[in-house]
């Protein structure tokens, strides 16, 4: 199945928001690269999918489609692991 997402960047990415088309068969690393690719940019590696309503980073070798949450989310956020709770460093994915 395919999820489309909406993807809000920080501000030192090259763009600020983006719709992006995401399998759900993909694992998570898979998906934070698909989001990479999209926009030209390699994502660094400590960033990681959260999801705000089940605080939590999701684990990177699991299927998009293992998290029920995920597809009932209205966003999700590519974050930093290191820094949580920093807003400042995240994209917003919604």
């Amino acid at each position: 199945m395919i999820l489309q997402v909406r993807v809000k960047f920080p501000s030192d990415y090259p763009v600020i928001y983006k719709t992006i088309r995401l399998d759900n068969s993909l694992t998570v690393q898979e998906a934070i690269l698909a989001i990479g690719q999209a926009i030209n940019v390699t994502p660094a590696s400590d960033l990681g999918l959260y999801l705000p309503d089940d605080p939590k980073h999701l684990t990177d070798t699991e299927l998009l489609s293992s998290f029920e949450s995920f597809s009932d989310a209205q966003y999700i956020e590519l974050k930093s692991k290191k820094s949580s709770k920093n807003k400042d460093s995240c994209c917003t994915i919604m």
